[in-house]
């Protein structure tokens, strides 16, 4: 019983981190959100990840800025400013420690990197973006029963996660023929380390579904939003070509703008009846 306590603070400290890395947090609202003291707490929390709380926000920030040096044209002061540090110094000290080079060269090795990765394809497969079909959807708000894997994209704990989130699910009765199976891919794996990339597996819930959930069994909304749905089929664990496929036709086509929101894969076959080449599932690009 108490270990479920310990998980189940544990889970909203992790909800309240992950929601609020890019504002100030203090040891109240830490204390006042798990019921614990933040020694405590601080002590279960490097138990677990290996790490203080105070140095896993300094991670999720430092992500955070990586993203927005790759992803947007904000100069580094303002994104230094938006994350909180106290002055440019700071900030390039602290990114240099966690990346090995300064803001500005990271942002620059990333464009050379990008047109690099560009130039070594071959005029055949630049072709081959011509047969990359995908439809614009609206997805509307779903809701979800989900467990977080932390680690590796390709890491096989995942199956792990997999299994604990479908047997909780049985006992809870949530499963039936509506039920929908898909992945959440919240970090960017090229920027985020690989012990903090975040995958929920998860399935959708019923509206009128009542649950009260336990240890880190989560639920949640994904909100209604638009996304570019791309079709694979095959071996579910080697999406990675579709995947280039998607991000190089976006570059060279410019055909829609990606938004800051979560990758989905929905799992459209079962695993165990399928054979592993006629395996469906579909990516959702967010785009705005």
């Amino acid at each position: 019983m108490k270990n479920a306590l310990h998980i189940t603070r544990l889970r909203s400290l992790l909800d309240l981190v992950e929601n609020k890395h890019t504002k100030p947090l203090t040891s109240q609202e830490v204390s006042e959100t798990t019921f614990y003291s933040y020694r405590n707490i601080n002590r279960i929390f490097r138990s677990v990840f290996h790490k203080s709380i105070g140095r896993y926000i300094k991670e999720l920030l430092l992500q955070e800025a990586a993203r927005q040096l790759v992803y947007t044209d904000l100069p580094i002061t303002d994104i230094a400013f938006e994350l909180h540090y106290s002055d440019l110094q700071a900030f390039n000290k602290a990114f240099r420690r966690e990346f090995g080079t300064s803001p500005s060269k990271f942002r620059q090795q990333d464009q050379e990197n990008m047109d690099a990765w560009i130039k070594a394809k071959l005029p055949e497969e630049i072709k081959q973006l011509d047969d990359l079909t995908y439809e614009v959807k609206t997805l509307s708000t779903t809701r979800i029963l989900y467990l977080t894997h932390y680690g590796a994209y390709h890491s096989p704990a995942i199956e792990d996660c997999w299994e604990a989130l479908l047997e909780y699910a049985d006992q809870q009765q949530l499963l039936n023929e509506d039920t929908q199976y898909l992945g959440e891919i919240l970090d960017d794996e090229e920027i985020t380390k690989d012990e903090n990339c975040r995958y929920n597996a998860a399935i959708t819930l019923a509206a009128d579904a009542e649950i009260e959930v336990t240890g880190f069994f989560g639920t949640k909304e994904i909100a209604e939003g638009r996304y570019a749905c791309f079709t694979h089929q095959g071996d579910y664990k080697k999406m990675d070509a579709l995947y280039e496929q998607i991000y190089l036709h976006w570059i060279v086509k410019n055909e829609f703008e990606i938004s800051d929101l979560p990758i989905l894969e929905f799992y459209l076959s079962d695993e165990e009846t399928t054979p592993k080449e006629q395996l469906l599932a579909e990516i959702y690009i967010p785009i705005v």
